[in-house]
Order: structure tokens, then sequence, then C-alpha cells
């Protein structure tokens, strides 16, 4: 028996609205990556039901999307806006459900975020960022009575960060 449970599964559907060939929406009918919040909400809140018919005193964290990246290592600056509105809107779609806390987090901007060899994917720095977010979360919601100490925070900017 879980006593959290993070869901971390929508980060594509935004993108599978940009880059899916047009025929899987029918009609060419494409959604816009803010349209694909409804069907991101639903997709999570059936999860999260699905979780609490199981067990209703599980705390379901659903953790934000991070940002694109660009030049394959970096934030993309371009899109940061867009990525807050998407997050703010699954927030807005999710947070009426009972025992659901969404975990928001940025990454910094001119830091190494993301993976080469799987590009479009947090590196162990983004990992880090995004495990601090979900103790904090667990913290601030009373799942946990103390916070953990995650080591410096003045690792993310140093390039030889273990």
């Amino acid at each position: 028996d879980a006593n959290v449970v993070v869901l971390a599964n929508f980060c594509n559907d935004g993108r599978n609205a940009a880059y899916c060939p047009h025929e899987c929406y029918g009609e060419g009918n494409v959604p816009t990556v803010m349209e694909t919040t409804d069907i991101t909400a639903e997709g999570l809140k059936r999860t999260i039901r699905a979780i609490h018919k199981e067990n209703p005193s599980v705390v379901v964290l659903v953790l934000a999307r991070y940002s694109d990246a660009k030049q394959i290592l970096y934030v993309n600056d371009r899109t940061e806006d867009d990525t807050h509105k998407l997050n703010a809107a699954i927030k807005k779609k999710v947070e009426t459900e009972p025992n659901t806390h969404f975990v928001d987090f940025q990454f910094p901007v001119d830091v190494p975020m993301f993976q080469t060899l799987n590009t479009g994917h947090a590196n162990c720095r983004g990992d880090k960022l995004m495990a601090e977010a979900v103790v904090n979360a667990m913290y601030e919601h009373k799942v946990i009575s103390t916070g953990l100490n995650l080591g410096d925070e003045e690792c993310l900017a140093r390039m030889d960060c273990g």
C-alpha cells in the first residue's frame, strides 16, 4: 500500500498535438497545446480516481511538466510562458480532486538541465530539482513531518555537480 503516488505522465500530451500526424485527430482537427489540457486533465482525473478507489487516503502529487529544451541542454526561454500556462491550466483542472496536490517547479535558465543522449529529458540535475519539489510538497501538505536536506542549493549552477 502506497502513502503517496507521484504522477508525471502528461509531459508529452501537448507535444503530441504539435508533432503527431494530423490524421491521428481525425478530419484535421488538431488541438492547440492549451486545448490538450482537457485531454490531459481527463486522463489524470481517471488515474487519480482509480488510485483513490483503491485507497482514498493516498496523497496524489501531480508533477508539473518541465520546460522545453533548446540547444539540447538548456531551457528554451521562448516557450517558458507556454509551459507556465499549461501547468497553471492542469493545476486548476486537477486541484479539486480530493487528496491531490500539484507540484510546480522551474528549471533555471542557462544551466544544463537536459540529457545529451536522450534529448528533451531532464538530466540528473533536473531530476534532483524535481525530487526536491516533491519532497517540499510532501512537507507542505503534511505527508512528512520534516523536510530533507538535499544538499547545497548552489549545486545547480556548478558544472561539476555530482
